[in-house]
């Protein structure tokens, strides 16, 4: 269908409304019908800003992500900044977890790829070696929805009502954690990126000369 010359209303605008009725009614009752009822508008008029379904999916999970995307503060050290941007991803999942199934799927949709490539410039400027900004990038995003996707499920350790009979040392263990699931996302993430640079550092030797040979 042709996008109208004029738009009725802002794509930012639309992109908060699905976002609203992915929070709320779940991603199978976003279209592009109940978007424009949402709006009050006509469903062609949202042509004016996305083809399909499948933009403004990304354009919503790319509105949502928006501040783990945010650059560093000046002379900001990288790792804090990389940090930072790994809970900000885990963070906004949790809050939209509707967008988990998106995320996943994202290579068809075009997503990530902008902002990966902001990420591994600013690394870059950063001083980060090339060899660990993709280890990094993969690691942390990988960290980030494997972590939302247990704290959006309620923690598989959970024990219900009848634990404390039926598992005892697992419903000990779970009363007497020592730690939340976002403290142990932090570990995590610094421990990887130590991990991580160590292992890029000690291989440095043997893969420059790997380029050396087939030069």
């Amino acid at each position: 269908m042709a996008r109208p010359k004029v738009p009725l209303i802002s794509r930012r605008k639309a992109l908060e409304a699905a976002l609203e009725i992915v929070d709320t009614e779940g991603l199978d009752a976003l279209s592009i019908r109940r978007l424009g009822e949402a709006l009050n508008v006509n469903g062609a008029s949202l042509y004016h800003h996305f083809r399909n379904k499948d933009e403004i999916l990304a354009g919503v999970t790319r509105l949502a992500l928006a501040d783990a995307a945010a650059p560093p503060a000046g002379n900001e050290n990288w790792r804090i900044w990389l940090t930072r941007g790994a809970h900000r991803i885990r963070q906004a999942l949790i809050s939209h977890p509707e967008l988990i199934p998106v995320v996943l799927r994202r290579a068809p949709l075009g997503l990530g790829l902008e902002e990966n490539e902001a990420r591994a410039r600013r690394l870059r400027a950063g001083g980060v070696p090339l060899p660990m900004i993709a280890p990094l990038l993969e690691g942390l995003e990988l960290l980030a929805i494997a972590s939302a996707l247990q704290e959006v499920g309620q923690n598989g350790l959970l024990v219900d009502g009848d634990g404390e009979t039926a598992v005892p040392a697992l419903h000990a263990a779970v009363e007497a954690r020592g730690m939340s699931s976002e403290e142990l996302f932090g570990v995590m993430v610094s421990s990887l990126i130590s991990v991580v640079e160590s292992t890029v550092r000690l291989k440095e030797p043997r893969l420059a000369a790997e380029r050396l040979s087939k030069a």
